[in-house]
């Protein structure tokens, strides 16, 4: 039953194509999966927020565990499969 769960969870992970990012502000992005309506809340994924030269991710998916990129393109990436 784990291996079931595990692949389940892992067919639901947007791929790359499957990424929406909608502009908040000047330094604040909004990601979600264009495969859910974006009448949905579960359609988005987390936010993306410059300071300071990086670009802070925080994923609804686990929203105690901030991430920190150098580069928009790899924190976009990270709510993908291509990058997990």
């Amino acid at each position: 039953m784990t291996t079931q769960l595990t692949h389940l969870s892992q067919v639901n992970i947007p791929l790359s194509g499957d990424i929406r990012i909608s502009v908040i502000s000047d330094h604040e992005w909004q990601v979600c999966d264009r495969r859910i309506p974006t009448t949905n809340a579960e359609s988005v994924l987390g936010y993306i927020e410059q300071t300071n030269g990086y670009f802070d991710v925080l994923k609804l998916s686990a929203p105690r565990n901030m991430l920190r990129f150098t580069e928009f393109s790899r924190a976009v990436d990270c709510f993908s499969e291509t990058l997990r």
